[in-house]
């Protein structure tokens, strides 16, 4: 398990850094817009439309990475009143809806992106990419952000029984 920890582990910090560049990139795009509109007049038709594109990938695809650094939100003013063994618990339970929420990401995700990979559905904007390159951010990120899940399941139940962590994913080395 701690292998297969490991392997989740680096694929969501690699896609962090997918991620990074992404933000960088949408950065020198908006500014070169901005710049060409402002100082030359010259607006670009298709940096307002990457960064949106950019904006969606890049929070699908940080799904994984926040779970693993444990960066979702949760009321931690009572969770870190109790007990490590109470807070496995705690966070296995909740787990199932993260689980319903990775189903419909990957499931509803990944209709629609192949609906629109059939009907070769194109942005209108200026830059007409395929719109299904877009929609498969959305299971792709499910997909990361349930391998986190399961990973860190395992970890919770074995905290819940043991009262252990099995896995310190977020401090392996």
């Amino acid at each position: 398990m701690r292998t297969f920890a490991l392997i989740i582990r680096r694929l969501n910090e690699a896609m962090m850094w997918v991620v990074g560049i992404l933000i960088l990139i949408m950065g020198l795009t908006l500014f070169y817009d901005v710049m060409m509109r402002y100082f030359f007049k010259a607006p670009t038709a298709w940096s307002f439309d990457l960064a949106g594109w950019f904006t969606g990938l890049s929070a699908f695809l940080a799904g994984g990475y926040a779970l693993l650094k444990k960066a979702h939100i949760r009321v931690d003013i009572f969770y870190q009143k109790f007990s490590p063994r109470v807070q496995g618990g705690l966070d296995a339970l909740t787990s199932v809806f993260l689980f319903l929420i990775v189903l419909i990401l990957v499931w509803k995700g990944g209709e629609r992106t192949l609906h629109n990979l059939n009907i070769g559905a194109v942005a209108n904007t200026g830059l007409n990419i395929y719109i299904w390159i877009k929609w498969l951010m959305v299971p792709l990120g499910g997909v990361l952000l349930g391998l986190q899940a399961i990973v860190n399941l395992v970890d919770d139940v074995y905290l819940f029984i043991t009262g252990r962590h099995l896995i310190d994913v977020a401090e392996d080395g």
